[in-house]
């Protein structure tokens, strides 16, 4: 940035001072030798007045970059200029409703939601003012820090009698200090007036809002109570008076010609909104033909428009709870819900399961709409009150002819049971009515098809955005995501079940009330303080916790999935070597969300570090054989000198690794137990991996023959029955060796090499049938041991048994 002229002089002018002063600083070794106490401090004071003559300047230029670059809050003076003549207009429309004993519900939670929308745009304007005026005063104490130094500086020169020499360089200083401290001042002036007057709008809207919400509050216990004659009475008729009608005539009037004015002056943006609607029906259209017919998008892509109106309708209720809402009149905002109420009927038989429900379901929530554009209107409340009771009356008319019907039908007590539930609803407003009770009836017609509505509409929402992204990820480009497209709407499913339960209490309690808007109940359900031993948790920490907890594990089987499914493979990694990486993955993406999750929950670095203390201590005394096999699951991850996959003898038992986890191993057998290892046991222990670099492996087969046999036609034989064998491999090649001679048998061995262990018993058992055969017909004999006995002594009377046996043997062969 280019220095201003004035500034350029004054920079220039302190570095010839500075230069001068330095040259007329004694350097000969004998001054030196002979400098008082008083001329050292001298030549420090000139040191740090010239670090500061180089230090000040760059500062005031950077504090010119700073001021270009906050927020200029002459803008918000414009704005705040516009709300305050909105806030003076509410302030006189709720004077009105005050006093206005016919006000309804609707226009009451209309001011409401205008004064909530008012202070969420004060709030947005606030954000910045803070920010600047809590930087301006960090920079002004600053400079007045400044300030203070250099005049310290004068005061140590004037001690030393050296203030002709320095007094220039001061002076210059100051005027830098000041210039800076007046450019902070320029600044500090309109955002402490903005701050003010934000402040002053602020109290303002909170007492509009208090006098809105009394008046809500005096609203809600006057609808307990009886409030006009009975509906039956001839009392209640005569106030259906010719002005009374007109008034109403006129109201509707009135309200038609208020919103062809509106609609005339901003037709372009309504031509844009259809556009965009009309847009959103062709997208939905054509995203029928990428879905099958049992998809759940399917449905709602049969009914393109519906479904557009629903997503339109949805994303600007969505949109007008943030601050980037559309400034509308109330009654534009309360006429774009009665699209969203129609579409609801007509898509309500997607998330009802019989036809009477969904016919039941569409006319209530269409009565709903008409109720609706009644309170928009303004219409007198007592046309209000003619219309809920006598379509309560045909409604109870209908259902007793639906229950009567059914009754002769069908034998189904729930199907019954369900009928006179339905009746309850028109009952209760009936006898509220003749009693006298016209505003509890309202409110209980209103507040029931409301919440009917609500609950629907929430459905459709849960039913809608599971097909949408499994159409979404059946038609994505990556393989892996369209083999797992179930899995994945599977996994997301309860987030959006919890979002979307979160959305509907949010609703209810504006719908009964209790709260004036979806924002402020959002905010009071996630404040509620509990304490628990000492902790304060709420909600919304609660909220944090599950919502952060299963976004990680979703997130890590979605990448470990991907991994093993897609990348992995294309570079032709092993299975073990697979599983090894997406662990590790799975336990770093842990590690990293439990951080989050501290750091979210408000835990600092030297908290975390205390907590590690602890855990250590903690794990150093009764810990130590689980942290053993978790250290030795790590060392096994990361040297794999075990593998999943892998066969391995460990003791006496052989069988393959299925899972290698932190804690222990899972090894099958062959006899299809498994055996849990812990992972020290594999490290510390002694165990063979018969498959560690290959599955190779090389089979021996010892075979005995007896003495006088020939050996070249025992060896031929033996590699005749190798070379058969089709599970025998031809390199390296088999090998019949003549190793011994043993006490019965010349001793054979035959050596093959099979390509897995697995196949080992049976290759050997094969063997062993091959040759058995091939020596049967070649007439060589495998014999038995055999022993000779010589006895060197033997008792008289075993001498004379054995003579007498032999005696008798003979003469049984000469007779024969």
């Amino acid at each position: 940035m280019k220095l201003p002229t004035t500034t350029s002089r004054i920079i220039t002018s302190s570095v010839l001072c500075i230069f001068f002063l330095l040259v007329s600083i004694p350097c000969s070794g004998e001054e030196e030798s002979t400098k008082t106490e008083p001329e050292v401090a001298q030549a420090l004071s000139l040191i740090e007045i010239y670090s500061w003559s180089n230090k000040i300047p760059n500062d005031l230029v950077d504090l010119q970059n700073q001021m270009e670059g906050i927020t200029n809050v002459a803008e918000h003076l414009s704005r705040l200029t516009n709300i305050a003549a909105e806030v003076d207009d509410l302030e006189w429309e709720i004077i009105m409703a005050k006093s206005d004993p016919n006000i309804s519900y609707h226009q009451l939670s209309s001011l409401e939601s205008r004064l909530a929308k008012i202070n969420q745009q004060l709030e947005v304007l606030d954000t910045p003012v803070k920010s600047n005026v809590m930087l301006l005063e960090r920079l002004y104490k600053e400079w007045l820090e400044r300030q203070n130094v250099l005049h310290a500086l004068r005061i140590e020169a004037e001690k030393q009698g050296k203030i002709d020499d320095v007094a220039e360089i001061l002076d210059t200083l100051d005027t830098l200090v000041r210039n800076g401290q007046q450019t902070i001042e320029e600044q500090i002036k309109p955002n402490l007036q903005a701050g003010k007057e934000i402040g002053e709008i602020l109290t303002q809207v909170y007492v509009l809002s208090d006098t809105v919400s009394d008046v809500i509050k005096d609203m809600n216990g006057f609808s307990l109570q009886q409030t006009s004659p009975s509906m039956l009475s001839p009392t209640f008729y005569q106030r259906l008076e010719k002005k009374l009608l007109q008034k109403g005539w006129e109201d509707l009037r009135l309200f038609s010609q208020y919103q062809l004015r509106y609609l005339n002056q901003n037709k372009q943006g309504v031509a844009m909104s259809l556009l965009a609607i009309c847009l959103l029906v062709f997208v939905v259209h054509a995203s029928k033909k990428l879905v099958k017919a049992s998809s759940k998008w399917h449905p709602f892509a049969s009914r393109p428009v519906a479904t557009a109106v629903f997503i339109a309708s949805a994303s600007f209720g969505i949109i007008n709870t943030t601050p980037i809402r559309p400034d509308l009149p109330p009654e534009w905002e309360a006429l774009s819900q009665l699209p969203l109420i129609v579409v609801v009927a007509i898509l309500a038989k997607n998330v009802c399961h019989t036809p009477w429900q969904s016919t039941l379901l569409r006319r209530v929530v269409l009565l709903l709409a008409v109720s609706h554009l009644f309170s928009i209107i303004g219409l007198p409340q007592l046309f209000t009150y003619l219309f809920v009771f006598y379509i309560s009356v045909l409604g109870l008319a209908y259902y007793l002819y639906l229950l009567r019907r059914r009754w002769k039908n069908s034998s189904s007590t729930k199907i019954t049971w369900a009928i006179w539930l339905w009746c309850c609803l028109p009952l209760t407003i009936i006898i509220s009515g003749i009693l006298g009770y016209d505003q509890f009836a309202v409110y209980i017609f209103g507040i029931v098809l409301a919440e009917i509505l609500v609950s629907l509409m929430i459905l459709l929402m849960l039913e809608m955005a599971s097909g949408l992204l499994e159409c979404m990820l059946l038609n994505a480009p990556v393989a892996t995501v369209r083999q797992n497209a179930t899995r994945i709407v599977n996994q997301i499913t309860p987030a959006l079940i919890l979002a979307l339960g979160l959305l509907w209490l949010a609703i209810t309690l504006m719908v009964l009330r209790i709260r004036p808007t979806v924002e402020a109940a959002f905010i009071a359900m996630t404040s509620i303080e509990l304490s628990l031993f000492g902790l304060k948790i709420t909600p919304g920490s609660v909220l944090i916790v599950v919502f952060i907890c299963y976004a990680t594990f979703v997130f890590s089987r979605g990448l470990r999935a991907f991994l093993q499914q897609t990348i992995l493979p294309r570079y032709g990694v092993e299975l073990g070597v697979q599983v090894s990486i997406s662990r590790l993955v799975h336990y770093a993406i842990l590690t990293i969300g439990f951080f989050v999750l501290l750091k979210m929950l408000g835990f600092g670095l030297s908290q975390i570090t205390i907590l590690g203390g602890a855990l250590g201590v903690g794990i150093g005394f009764g810990l130590q054989a689980i942290v053993n096999n978790f250290v030795s699951g790590l060392i096994l991850l990361f040297e794999r000198p075990i593998k999943v996959g892998d066969m391995i003898e460990i003791g006496m038992e052989v069988g393959e690794v299925k899972e290698l986890g932190l804690r222990a191993t899972i090894v099958q057998t062959f006899d299809n137990a498994e055996v849990v290892i812990p992972n020290s046991e594999l490290i510390t222990g002694r165990v063979t991996n018969w498959t560690l670099s290959e599955k190779r492996v090389r089979v021996k087969l010892p075979v005995g023959v007896a003495y006088g046999t020939d050996i070249s036609a025992v060896l031929k034989i033996l590699l005749s029955c190798a070379g058969a064998n089709p599970m025998v491999l031809t390199k390296p090649e088999p090998k019949a060796l003549f190793l011994a001679f043993g006490a019965s048998s010349l001793d054979f061995e035959l050596r093959v090499w099979i390509p897995d262990f697995a196949e080992g018993l049976v290759v050997r058992s094969e063997l062993n049938q091959d040759i058995e055969a091939e020596f049967d017909l070649a007439g060589i004999e495998i014999p038995f041991p055999q022993t000779d006995l010589h006895l060197r002594s033997i008792d008289e009377k075993a001498i004379k048994v054995l003579n007498r046996t032999h005696e008798q043997s003979k003469e049984v062969e000469q007779n024969s």
